[in-house]
């Protein structure tokens, strides 16, 4: 991380990317998320998940990678 740079937001496309990787694929997320694959999709292209879903959907990342919170993949932002 550069000097002048601090944690931003959660990186969901990475957060998802993990997930792939660690052999859930999208289809199974919106299974657990009880939500549609398009919302899923929709996160991995950009858009934010609600609090409560980004919540779970940070609980299923820890739970499949065996990271922490602090772990997760984050958007840098350069001030």
């Amino acid at each position: 991380m550069r000097a002048d740079a601090v944690e931003g937001r959660i990186d969901w496309f990475r957060l998802l990317d993990d997930l792939a990787r660690a052999g859930v694929p999208v289809s199974s997320v919106a299974q657990h998320m009880n939500a549609p694959r398009s919302t899923i999709l929709g996160w991995k292209q950009g858009a934010e998940p609600k609090y409560r879903d980004g919540e779970l959907l940070l609980d299923l990342w820890m739970a499949m990678t065996g990271r922490s919170r602090h772990e997760a993949p984050r958007v840098e932002v350069v001030r």
